[in-house]
């Protein structure tokens, strides 16, 4: 007993199940870095020419860059081409209401699967920001709720609407890649 009464007036740090808990915490934390520091090919179509660049940190990179019309966002899965916007847009539902002081925004864009598993895209991926804040959504049109699980190697289109503010002077969309990681990529609307 006198055994046992020594051995828990130890001090934390020199208990055997202690020093084995910091060494699987260190060696997630360094299998979670090198998972997330590996070599990515990205290639960007940007007005009919191709461009191909490799960074370490390309995936992080290609993320938080923001997209004009015409460019692509590509990683290991998936890749989104910003097709259009259409910054006044008026082909919703006639009986729709749109706020006092808005109006509403379409941005269309394709997507491929260039990974080996399927992908989800869809619609409710999407957010919008009007100088900074944060834009509903408008669903007052037919095509306005897309969503898709694509195989490898297979493409979908999809617009989406959002209500902004007509003063605003500065709209992008975000597309959140992963919603664990929080990983988004912009679109630039105005």
């Amino acid at each position: 007993m006198a055994e046992n009464e020594s051995e828990t007036k130890k001090p934390v740090y020199k208990k055997w199940w202690f020093w084995l808990i910091i060494v699987i915490v260190i060696v997630a934390l360094a299998g979670g870095g090198a998972a997330n520091n590996s070599n990515e090919s990205k290639t960007t179509l940007t007005s009919g020419e191709a461009n191909t660049s490799t960074s370490d940190n390309s995936s992080n990179e290609d993320a938080s860059k923001i997209y004009n019309v015409g460019e692509i966002f590509e990683n290991d899965n998936l890749a989104i081409k910003y097709v259009s916007f259409d910054e006044n847009f008026t082909g919703y539902n006639q009986y729709a209401t749109v706020n006092d002081g808005c109006k509403i925004v379409k941005a269309d864009f394709e997507f491929e699967n260039v990974g080996s598993s399927d992908q989800y895209v869809s619609a409710y991926e999407f957010g919008c920001y009007a100088d900074g804040y944060d834009c509903e959504s408008f669903w007052s049109v037919d095509d306005s709720g897309f969503s898709s699980t694509l195989s490898a190697g297979k493409k979908a289109k999809g617009s989406v609407y959002f209500q902004v503010p007509t003063d605003a002077t500065s709209i992008t969309i975000e597309y959140t890649l992963n919603t664990f990681t929080s990983e988004n990529v912009e679109f630039l609307v105005k």
